[in-house]
């Protein structure tokens, strides 16, 4: 079974602003441990959501719109990372609790 792992985005991720460097190590360990227990298949991060696209469907009608916007409520469900974890056995269970 697969599971993605979602971190929400903030402020600093939508205006591009880097974590600090203890962070982006912490994260960086973390990582390799999770490739050394054989359980990440994929782990990204994303662009702000200004440089995104939505598309919205209406029927057979289809608008793509440029970037977030916000009038919609849309910044209180963006994500800022994504990975996808294999679940299988208890590693993905272990893990997860100490993501930095």
């Amino acid at each position: 079974m697969r599971f993605m792992v979602i971190v929400k985005a903030n402020k600093d991720s939508e205006t591009g602003v880097m974590p600090k460097q203890k962070l982006l190590a912490e994260m960086g360990k973390y990582n390799e441990e999770l490739v050394k227990a054989g359980v990440l298949l994929a782990g990204e991060g994303l662009h702000a959501s200004s440089k995104g696209k939505r598309v919205r469907f209406s029927g057979d009608k289809r608008t793509v719109i440029d970037g977030l916007h916000r009038d919609q409520g849309a910044d209180r469900r963006l994500l800022a990372v994504a990975g996808k974890v294999d679940g299988r056995g208890d590693r993905v269970g272990q893990a997860l609790p100490l993501f930095p």
